[in-house]
């Protein structure tokens, strides 16, 4: 329950969460619906890139992994190329055309990455290796859409409330991302399963069309009436080497933001070439997958209410500890689980996200909070930057080491990072002290 002594102007409340004066409950409402439709185009490729590679552009099974994991990281690619640049933009032009932008883009290469076997034809390009890198190709266009909506969205909760409630404020956002891959898992998954794998691929056309109409309509930017005199790389990497708080928020999301992706990635993998050994279709074992994934996500959407009022109550270092002990916790049981489709794939991946939402939400807070307001955005574009890194090195390695280690090895690698990590702050906590800060935004 929210008190008037840690309340914003007005009396107005959003699910909890104090609206400012100047803004509306709709205008929240838009955010975290925006939020949730393009929480659903970052969750589809991990459905839909298994079995159309396999089915379709008939990779070959030795490489599933390498290849898989590669197509997966144009998204990364996209957004260490551009994630810090359109938040410096973001600062300057306002996050709500960026988001606009990104989703017209989402909406019409999804639908031309389901057509890239025919593309390839029609170029005249019949090789497999032809058609993949068409395939890498139409999917870096599709990351650089998702670059363009998603981290304008993290920056819009923080520009949206006051540093004493932008712990709920990022969980209600990584609720609509875990409500986003619940529906993609378990309906939209479930859909293809029935439809044919080429509806999902419409369907994700009509979700960015979604996403465009609900932005341009109902969200406005909440800009610092103040701007930055200047604003570049060089002030952020200022801003950074002096707060050892945002130093340890760019660690945190280096390392935690792979954490997802891996699950995903090679949860359904491991699956879709199983299912010849349990007698299944790779696309029932997609779909098998998307159940263990969205039972992952609806644990994960309880769960978030908890972890932002512990955000804002215990503490932001508290809650980053915790969430990489859990999670990385869960990856190593992962790596020691032999079956993928044993009943203990329902507990593993529900202890990894809530380990990462933890440790993402409250290590995200943390870095905001200690943010020049009139630099936010360009902060907290250095701050996803890191996500591309992270997610290039641990799902490339991993990649490499699920062809030629084993199915276990990326969910042992990863695990043993994110504990590192956590005993890395446990031993440094003393130095994360935060800057004092305003009640309300300017």
């Amino acid at each position: 329950m929210i008190t008037k002594k840690n309340a914003e102007p007005g009396e107005k409340k959003f699910l909890g969460i104090p609206v400012p004066a100047d803004l509306t409950t709709a205008h929240f409402f838009s955010l975290y619906t925006a939020t949730l439709v393009i929480a659903c185009l970052m969750a589809l490729p991990a459905v839909l890139q298994p079995a159309y590679l396999k089915e379709i552009i008939n990779i070959p099974k030795d490489q599933a992994g390498s290849i898989n994991s590669g197509l997966q990281n144009m998204s990364q690619i996209a957004t260490l190329f551009f994630v810090g640049l359109f938040g410096i933009l973001s600062d300057k032009i306002g996050r709500k055309v960026l988001i606009v932008l990104g989703f017209i883009v989402c909406s019409i290469f999804f639908i031309v990455f389901g057509y890239t076997k025919e593309i390839s034809m029609i170029m005249g390009i019949e090789k497999v290796g032809g058609q993949i890198v068409i395939a890498y190709s139409i999917r870096f266009v599709i990351g650089i859409g998702i670059v363009l909506c998603f981290p304008q969205t993290i920056t819009m909760c923080a520009d949206y409330v006051s540093p004493r409630n932008r712990g709920k404020a990022f969980a209600m956002h990584g609720a609509m991302v875990g409500l986003g891959s619940l529906l993609v898992f378990m309906v939209l998954a479930q859909i293809a399963r029935m439809t044919g794998l080429i509806s999902l691929f419409y369907m994700s056309g009509g979700l960015g069309l979604i996403g465009f109409v609900i932005t341009r309509r109902g969200v406005t930017d909440r800009l610092p009436k103040q701007k930055a005199a200047s604003v570049g790389f060089r002030v952020i990497f200022t801003e950074v080497a002096k707060s050892f708080p945002i130093r340890v928020g760019y660690v945190v999301t280096l390392l935690t933001r792979a954490d997802i992706v891996i699950l995903a990635t090679f949860i359904i993998l491991w699956m879709v070439y199983k299912a010849d050994a349990v007698g299944i279709t790779p696309v029932k074992a997609t779909a098998t997958g998307g159940i263990i994934m969205g039972v992952m996500s609806i644990v994960t959407l309880f769960a978030y209410p908890v972890l932002g009022v512990l955000a804002d109550r215990w503490g932001r270092v508290p809650l980053t500890i915790a969430g990489l002990f859990v999670g990385g916790g869960g990856l190593c049981l992962m790596a020691a689980t032999e079956n993928p489709f044993s009943s203990v794939m329902f507990i593993y991946p529900c202890l990894i996200c809530v380990g990462f939402s933890g440790a993402a939400l409250a290590s995200g807070a943390m870095t905001a909070d200690a943010s020049p307001k009139k630099l936010l955005g360009s902060i907290m574009g250095g701050l996803n930057t890191m996500q591309p890194i992270g997610i290039l090195i641990f799902l490339q390695v991993g990649g490499l080491l699920f062809d030629k280690v084993g199915y276990w090895a990326p969910f042992a690698f990863k695990g043993a990072a994110n504990l590192l990590c956590g005993l890395w702050i446990l031993a440094m906590k003393k130095k994360i002290v935060m800057p004092e800060q305003e009640g309300s935004q300017d």
